[in-house]
């Protein structure tokens, strides 16, 4: 079966290739649609110098750091949502607004607050936080009444139960919205560096080739970007079987 899903999955590449070369014949142009042979050589020579390696280590910095602040704030508030129908109802407006205010609208305005240094944090935490608060709101919710019930005869401190039992109970819910995250969170970001044209960083790297009508180096920046997505997937999809 698994050979089955392998065989598939690499018939679809192959199609898709053949596609392109076709597209890439009929249009013959190399600055519009570059050749897949284009691309793979600016792959090469992407991969091959040194700087590339720093480039993504700086976007992961960037998402690891927004990923860490919109845990701590995330699963938090998350925790006082569940436990605290008030503190519920003062961040539903936000999380709300947050999840269907469209990605390009949030990361313009706060361009425009924060300028373009910090502001690739901010938008990532602004993207994330609403999935953590929620995940853990909803870990809370979901936790059996008669075992908290029995659990919180031990508890005479609201900060000694959620810390000791609601987190704990939680966590299921806590770990599957963190590692939703990531993916998203990646694909947020490298769009914000893209518009921010932030240096040192893969949205950085996208804006160059496209202004220096270099579109093999945006192709093969674009490959490069969906191995991670791929491969951060798949991590997720591990950690969640392994869990």
């Amino acid at each position: 079966m698994r050979m089955k899903k392998a065989s598939l999955g690499f018939l679809s590449v192959v199609i898709f290739i053949i596609i392109w070369q076709v597209s890439a014949f009929r249009v013959s142009n190399r600055f519009l649609l570059p050749y897949p042979v284009d691309v793979l050589r600016a792959l090469i020579d992407i991969l091959l110098t040194a700087s590339t390696y720093r480039i993504i280590a700086h976007s992961f910095y960037r998402l690891l750091t927004a990923i860490v602040l919109a845990a701590l704030a995330g699963v938090s508030l998350g925790l006082l949502g569940g436990f605290n129908r008030h503190v519920d109802y003062f961040f539903r407006p936000l999380v709300s607004a947050l999840r269907t205010v469209p990605v390009a609208s949030i990361i313009v305005v706060i361009l425009i607050l924060y300028g373009s240094r910090t502001s690739l944090y901010i938008i990532t935490f602004v993207m994330l936080f609403p999935i953590l608060f929620e995940a853990t709101k909803q870990g809370v919710l979901n936790i059996n009444r008669s075992l908290i019930e029995a659990l919180s005869m031990e508890a005479e401190r609201k900060g000694y139960a959620l810390l000791h039992l609601y987190l704990p109970l939680s966590m299921p819910f806590i770990k599957t919205g963190l590692l939703q995250s990531i993916g998203l969170g990646f694909k947020v970001l490298v769009m914000a560096e893209f518009i921010a044209q932030s240096p040192v960083s893969i949205g950085n790297a996208l804006y160059v080739g496209r202004v220096n009508l270099e579109y093999a180096d945006v192709f093969a920046w674009t490959a490069i970007i969906i191995v991670i997505v791929i491969a951060i997937e798949q991590l997720v999809n591990k950690l969640k079987t392994n869990g």
